[in-house]
């Protein structure tokens, strides 16, 4: 690249063969980010870094702090492979939690715990964050759930990015857990979102890209302008990973049943085979502005799955758990997945109204934490 007469060496962030190796298209992974507890406060607790220091940087690694821990999955063909590696990583976690003194738990943000008395971890990517972004990455604890879907062509993985997009609410309204933040009840069912992707900026719901060029455009303007110094320090919701050669759906809440993050998973690899039936026969859809997803996202952060999303085409509102019943049913048609998780979640309570029955009942967040504790350590 040349700049006036000064020739200056620049290295992109993508690589030069994303979305063209030879990944089997459909596999899938995921990322399971995780809390810990004292048990006698039922408040966030450190730990984390030693239980790295103990385990494989393959299927562990650290995130922003001490008390959080994010386990990582092989690739898989099926959601069912998937979710039993982060079955296998639970009880290892389990395990360790105990040697500890600490709960494991996971929900999208922790009922109690303080960002003020958390420790970032002593990580230069995170550090990095820290003096960049200050305040608001310290207070950022959430905790989520990534899936990951390989793609096969860079066209078709932006195609697939900008389909994804509408689907975040239908997502998002399944995977609600996060009533509560810093001891308070938001009137949220995701303060997740409140507090991650709508106070972050490269967070939360993307603008369409329509082209790779435009894609690699944006990534040039961050990298060049010194904005971000790796693709990672894009937070969307939906984002391209060039690097897996993925496309990873970060719009869930994490799950303390495992059974329900199953499903989630399910949720991924038929919406996701859904949108790719498209593209391969040349039907492709109209792509939906951002505005009008937007309504939907904050629908289903506001009510979970008792609210109502609103139909693109018609702009009619239907009850969200419609509106999910529908959208399971048009992608059984492109997929052939053992959707069994999925539909099960379909009627039944959403995580956080479990939180918020046991905040009723109890009258105490310390048992809210327990509570999900013990749901995260179900199954084994």
């Amino acid at each position: 690249m040349t700049t006036g007469n000064t020739k200056q060496t620049f290295e992109t962030l993508i690589p030069e063969d994303a979305f063209e190796r030879d990944t089997a298209e459909g596999t899938l992974g995921a990322e399971e980010e995780l809390w810990l507890s004292d048990p006698k406060t039922a408040k966030l607790a450190g730990g984390a870094q030693k239980i790295l220091a103990a385990e494989s940087d393959k299927e562990f690694s650290g995130e922003l702090i001490d008390c959080e821990i994010e386990a990582n999955t092989g690739v898989h063909k099926e959601p069912s492979g998937v979710a039993n590696d982060l079955m296998e990583r639970r009880e290892i976690l389990l395990g360790h939690a105990d040697k500890l003194d600490r709960l494991l738990g996971t929900s999208g943000t922790h009922p109690i715990g303080d960002w003020r008395e958390q420790e970032i971890i002593d990580k230069p990517h995170y550090q990095r964050l820290k003096d960049k972004l200050g305040w608001l990455i310290r207070r950022n604890n959430t905790f989520s759930l990534h899936v990951h879907y390989a793609v096969n062509g860079k066209e078709k993985s932006v195609y697939m990015f900008d389909r994804l997009r509408e689907y975040v609410p239908h997502m998002l309204a399944l995977s609600v857990n996060s009533p509560f933040w810093q001891g308070e009840h938001t009137d949220m069912h995701s303060s997740r979102v409140l507090i991650f992707s709508r106070s972050m900026h490269r967070a939360g719901m993307p603008e369409p890209m329509a082209t790779w060029e435009n894609y690699e455009k944006y990534v040039d303007f961050a990298q060049k302008s010194e904005a971000i110094h790796a693709l990672s320090e894009i937070w969307w919701d939906v984002r391209p990973h060039p690097g897996l050669g993925t496309m990873e759906i970060r719009a869930f809440d994490s799950q303390a049943d495992p059974r329900r993050t199953a499903g989630l998973v399910e949720m991924t690899a038929a919406v996701c085979d859904m949108i790719s039936a498209e593209y391969e026969a040349d039907e492709r859809l109209p792509i939906r502005p951002t505005r009008e997803i937007e309504e939907n996202k904050w629908s289903a952060q506001r009510n979970g799955m008792l609210g109502h999303l609103t139909n693109h085409e018609t702009h009619e509102t239907i009850p969200t758990r419609q509106a999910l019943e529908n959208l399971v049913e048009e992608a059984k048609l492109s997929s052939k997945r053992n959707l069994s998780n999925l539909e099960a979640m379909l009627g039944e309570k959403t995580e956080s109204e479990r939180q918020l029955e046991v905040w009723r009942e109890t009258g105490s967040l310390a048992e809210v934490v327990r509570e999900i504790s013990g749901r995260t350590g179900s199954g084994f």
